[in-house]
Order: structure tokens, then sequence, then C-alpha cells
């Protein structure tokens, strides 16, 4: 998803956003984690290896942005071979044009490296080439 700045401070007068303010807020005050849905997600995976074994490491790596939004912690979580990208927002810091990153590392070494992923957030569920790292 798409949007310039000027479009996201005319976005953020209308209800349907100052309803979507009031449900981050809610979530904020819950501190539930919930799927991640910030603005133009971008998604990278890596192979490198891992020096002791020689085995794959794979590392993800995701970027987007919020407006307005709670301050947001982005991070994976790994369910069998798939990975979720989820946020968890906090109770401070409402409407702030956000940044955010991401990084999930597989730790020691992979015996098998996939040549793609599969990552889902609030959008759905999106197919990532994993490339090598140098």
């Amino acid at each position: 998803m798409t949007i310039s700045k000027e479009d996201a401070i005319k976005h953020t007068q209308s209800k349907d956003n100052q309803d979507l303010l009031a449900k981050y807020r809610k979530e904020a005050a819950n501190k539930q984690p919930v799927l991640a849905n910030a603005y133009d997600l971008v998604y990278k995976a890596y192979k490198r290896q891992y020096a002791k074994t020689g085995n794959d490491i794979l590392i993800i790596i995701a970027n987007g942005w919020y407006f307005p939004t709670p301050e947001v912690h982005l991070y994976f979580e790994a369910h069998a071979g798939n990975y979720k990208l989820m946020q968890n927002n906090s109770s401070q810091y409402f409407n702030m044009v956000t940044y955010h990153t991401a990084q999930w590392t597989s730790g020691l070494g992979l015996e098998t490296t996939p040549e793609t992923i599969s990552i889902q957030d609030a959008y759905g569920f999106h197919t990532i080439k994993v490339e090598s790292f140098i």
C-alpha cells in the first residue's frame, strides 16, 4: 500500500481514520500483539553462511511506516517455516509519523535454506525470495 504524506494527513481527518485511531488506542491499552498493518511494508530475506558449520543463517528484514499511530514495536514470530510480522503498541506518543524496521535471524545455521519464505501481516501472505547476503 502506497500513500503520500499529504494524503495520510488528509486521511487522518476522516471518520474512518478516527475510528482506526480509536482501535489503535484500545489495542495500545490492552497491549495485545496483532499482525502488523504498517503502510508500504517491504520485506527482504537473505542467507549467509554460519562460520562454524557452513550452514546458512536466514535473515529477514521488514520495513514500513505508520501515521497516525501509537508507538509501535515490530517483530517476527516463526511458525513452522512461515513467519508472522507482529506489532505491539504502547500507550505513548500518538499522532506521529513513525518508521520501523524488524529483523529476525535463524541462529546457528539451518540444515536446509528455502528458496522462498512466506510472511503474513494484516494485509495477507507474501512470498519473499531468499537472496544471498554477499
